[in-house]
């Protein structure tokens, strides 16, 4: 198995940038930053990264390991 980036497991959710900030709270345009940005990702808290996992059903670690 490839691994994945977190748009990858996004969009296999089909769930949209706006529609995933809704649901955790953040912005569309902070999901785009960890996105598109890995050093981002990588600072992002854990608090947000668990907003941003439970969202889309999947555990932290799939979202750096894929």
């Amino acid at each position: 198995m490839s691994k994945k980036t977190l748009r990858q497991i996004r969009r296999e959710k089909d769930i949209t940038q706006e529609k995933l900030g809704e649901t955790t709270g953040l912005s569309p345009r902070i999901i785009s930053l960890y996105e598109n940005d890995i050093e981002a990702l990588r600072g992002a808290s854990y608090y947000n990264l668990e907003k941003i996992a439970s969202a889309l059903e999947v555990k932290v670690n799939d979202i750096f390991l894929g």
